[in-house]
């Protein structure tokens, strides 16, 4: 395994592990996902500071990735905040995990995530790694766009849902309107998108296919694992989740598979 790989897996568990030592006194999981996204910018920044060739396209995609990350760690830690308390998911993880569950949680929740991410920063890897000379082909270009689109709607849709459950709608009634009109989870088709964009433009630098890999695993975590517990957390908690459900498709926009709905607390 290069170097490099080995490097940013050690910087990553190690990182995770010190975020669990903090989490046990608060007994909050939830602040795992303040480094979701910091974690790759972390990775990226320290395979240049650790001896990888340097480019003017490798820093504008860094760049890229860290505006990225500082965005979606502010949303996590709002949305934290709003909570007033764990996150269901973890909350229910905790209790169902006994008295022990304080040590158990290293390696059931933030370990495994720490490998989650190393795994899905392969675009990262592959950008780092690709030799100072290499250039961005119609490939790469169209993989910009990508994350662009990718950004902004889940920005969009991140924001919306903050206004949301700011004006205190978020555990009585959801929220049908903007891009959720549209789809369940417009966030999470923005960030599978905007890491597919990553993907092209680390494979068109790079040549190394694994660039798809992190994408690819992403997605399929998303759709097999955070969308059935998101979703199963959802119709248990608001009455109204199975009719919006029943009109509003689970990710990706269909044609007739939305009824346009708005929300008067918008």
């Amino acid at each position: 395994m290069d170097p490099f790989l080995v490097t940013s897996l050690v910087v990553t568990l190690m990182a995770f592990t010190a975020i669990w030592l903090i989490h046990v006194p608060l007994e909050d999981a939830g602040i795992i996902d303040y480094y979701w996204g910091p974690g790759f910018a972390v990775i990226g920044w320290s395979g240049l500071a650790f001896g990888a060739e340097i480019s003017g396209v490798k820093i504008a995609l860094l760049a890229a990735i860290t505006l990225w990350a500082a965005r979606l760690a502010g949303q996590l830690i709002l949305r934290h905040k709003l909570m007033n308390g764990e996150d269901a998911r973890y909350l229910k993880m905790r209790r169902s995990g006994g008295p022990q569950w304080w040590w158990r949680s290293l390696y059931k929740v933030f370990l495994l995530q720490a490998v989650i991410l190393w795994l899905v920063a392969g675009p990262v890897h592959a950008i780092v790694m690709a030799p100072s000379s290499a250039v961005l082909s119609i490939v790469g270009l169209a993989g910009i766009a990508l994350f662009m689109i990718g950004l902004a709607i889940e920005t969009a849709a991140d924001w919306q849902l903050y206004r949301h459950r700011k004006n205190g709608h978020g555990n009585a009634r959801t929220l049908a309107s903007g891009l959720w009109a549209y789809s369940r989870h417009p966030n999470y088709l923005g960030e599978i998108t905007l890491w597919f964009g990553l993907g092209l433009a680390g494979f068109d630098l790079s040549g190394a296919w694994w660039a798809l890999a992190g994408p690819v695993a992403l997605a399929a975590v998303i759709r097999f694992v955070s969308l059935p517990l998101t979703e199963q957390h959802l119709i248990e908690s608001r009455a109204d989740y199975a009719d919006y459900a029943a009109r509003t498709p689970v990710l990706l926009p269909l044609p007739g598979g939305h009824r346009l709905t708005t929300d008067p607390a918008e």
